[in-house]
């Protein structure tokens, strides 16, 4: 878990009624039972809106995290475990986005410019 994500549920817990060991994280505020999840979708959608953002799947948060991890190199070995997959072939559709670690160096390589210094001068222009 990151800091930045610690500290807001550290926050969130001080701001709490509801700080018993079986109490829930998310729950109603007044309750401390589960919350509706059809208000907590039609909640979400209505930030995505006021936010200008298009109209997604709270599920899809999920994937655009697991999208993200990858993109940035996370193994997907331990994206696995954080995401919760059982059956490595599911933590494999991220696989798509985790990056080759020589790709970059390869794309470096191919357009890197010549040396003016090793070059034959008919070759420069």
């Amino acid at each position: 878990m990151t800091d930045r994500v610690a500290a807001e549920l550290e926050r969130h817990f001080q701001a709490s009624e509801f700080q018993a060991d079986h109490d829930l994280v998310f729950a109603h505020p007044y309750t401390g039972h589960p919350l509706d999840d059809s208000k907590l979708r039609k909640r979400f959608k209505e930030a995505l809106g006021r936010a200008g953002l298009r109209s997604v799947r709270f599920h899809d948060l999920r994937h655009t995290f697991g999208t993200h991890c990858a993109s940035a190199g996370v193994p997907l070995r331990t994206l696995q475990e954080w995401l919760g997959h059982r059956d490595f072939t599911t933590t494999l559709i991220y696989a798509d986005y985790a990056p080759n670690p020589h790709e970059a160096e390869l794309v470096e390589q191919a357009f890197r410019l010549p040396d003016p210094q090793r070059v034959a001068p008919e070759v420069l222009p």
